[in-house]
């Protein structure tokens, strides 16, 4: 017969404990979500003024070129576009642009960025233009100077561009 030593501590019963953690709330539990929700309210007020803002300048822009107005273009554009480039490159690429695609139609919002930075704050726009001799994707960066907003950068893509 073999026999088995057993402790008294394993055969006394033990009280039965539930203990469930009880949560207070907090008040900063709270405080995350609706900062989240001002920061979103405030994006996309943001985003819908620059997005006016966009399109405004855009069509201000193709209706400067459709005129072939590039002086007043580059007059009206931002220190930081016009030191870019030679003042005749510039006057020239615009008039090829012009030359080459025809007047600028429709043009499509396809992307849109709001960057406040130390140097500025920045609106960068990509559209689908639709010219008179074919398709376009251009690309606008303005800046912003008191009120208003100055062509800081541009730059087109298209086949027609390159084939016409």
């Amino acid at each position: 017969m073999s026999t088995m030593a057993t402790s008294r501590a394993l055969r006394t019963p033990r009280p039965l404990s539930l203990s469930l953690p009880i949560r207070m709330p907090r008040k900063s539990s709270l405080a995350a979500p609706v900062i989240a929700l001002v920061l979103f309210l405030c994006g996309c007020s943001a985003v819908t003024e620059g997005t006016k803002s966009a399109d405004a300048a855009v069509q201000h822009f193709h209706q400067q070129l459709n005129s072939e107005q590039y002086e007043q273009t580059y007059s009206e554009a931002n220190e930081g576009f016009r030191s870019g480039q030679k003042h005749e490159e510039l006057i020239k690429f615009l008039g090829a642009v012009h030359r080459k695609l025809g007047n600028a139609g429709e043009a499509k919002l396809v992307n849109i960025q709001i960057n406040a930075t130390t140097n500025g704050t920045f609106l960068a726009a990509s559209y689908e233009t639709k010219f008179a001799n074919g398709p376009a994707t251009e690309s606008f960066t303005w800046k912003k100077n008191g009120g208003r907003w100055e062509l800081f950068s541009y730059h087109i893509q298209s086949m027609a561009l390159i084939m016409n």
